[in-house]
């Protein structure tokens, strides 16, 4: 069970880190219609918006999210993970991000051919003008 116990943390901290960005909106498990077919990134990044949750709300988004986020886990290959990249990409979204809680790495995809590693300083995110210490992720502080 350790690996689900540190990918639940891993996405946990992200999370934290990435509310605190003042232009986007963060959604956790928010499911995606891609022609009619579901995908589910862990996290979801949309420019900021309002949200009512006394509102009903939409079962799926046909919306694409700027920024899609994967928590890598022990039940998923890298090959999956990069092939649910492509078709996001093929859907409009901006950016692509793969952690790797195991390594303390993440990897910001801005298309399905270029990406950068990240295991210190600064997770940036250029496209989306995103800067994110590597440190509030990994680090229990």
């Amino acid at each position: 069970m350790l690996p689900y116990y540190n990918n639940a943390y891993a996405k946990a901290k992200l999370i934290g880190a990435l509310l605190k960005l003042e232009k986007y909106s963060v959604f956790t498990d928010l499911t995606l219609n891609l022609d009619n077919k579901n995908y589910t990134p862990d996290i979801s990044l949309y420019p900021k918006r309002d949200v009512n949750l006394s509102l009903p709300e939409p079962i799926e988004m046909i919306e694409m999210p700027s920024v899609a986020i994967e928590v890598l886990s022990h039940t998923q290959t890298l090959e999956e993970i990069l092939d649910q990249f492509t078709v996001y990409f093929g859907a409009v979204v901006k950016s692509c991000w793969l952690v790797v809680p195991i390594g303390g790495a993440i990897v910001v995809y801005t298309s399905p051919e270029e990406a950068h590693h990240f295991t210190s300083g600064d997770v940036i995110d250029e496209q989306m003008n995103i800067s994110l210490p590597i440190a509030d992720i990994f680090n229990d502080d």
